[in-house]
């Protein structure tokens, strides 16, 4: 259990970003964020094969400057969600808009990405990093969860 002192904040921030920048308060010396608010099962619904040579090869053309949407789990889960509308390609925009997602969970290995959306079932993408788990390293999805209806 996390000792808070008595003038700490306890800070919850919804966003699809994890990045902020605070400005130093006066009042208040600690503001807590939980790293993780909330542990994710990775269980998905539906299992999304893959290629682990494939992947491989992904992240060799990601190092080289190529395709660097692998890199952002938003991102990839957009271009996944829109292949699954759009499975003969995507012109022009995105079906699915990246201010639709959000993530919810993030580690060096895994993320978790909420799609609020009508346009497809799909509610709940699970990422994870197979090649290489740090910054540099592209997201693959491993799985979905539909919308109950």
């Amino acid at each position: 259990m996390d000792i808070i002192e008595e003038k700490a904040i306890p800070a919850f921030l919804e966003s699809n970003e994890l990045i902020y920048e605070l400005e130093s308060l006066d009042v208040y010396n600690n503001i807590i964020f939980p790293v993780q608010a909330k542990e994710y099962d990775i269980d998905p619904q539906v299992e999304v094969p893959y290629d682990i040579t494939k992947e491989k090869n992904a992240q060799k053309s990601v190092d080289e400057g190529h395709s660097p949407w692998r890199l952002d789990p938003l991102m990839t889960t957009q271009v996944f969600v829109s292949l699954q509308i759009s499975p003969g390609g995507i012109e022009g925009d995105y079906p699915i808009e990246i201010g639709n997602l959000k993530l919810l969970y993030s580690t060096n290995e895994i993320a978790v990405v909420e799609v609020n959306d009508e346009d497809t079932p799909i509610n709940i993408v699970y990422l994870k990093r197979l090649i290489r788990q740090d910054p540099t390293g592209i997201w693959t999805v491993i799985g979905y969860d539909t919308v109950d209806k």
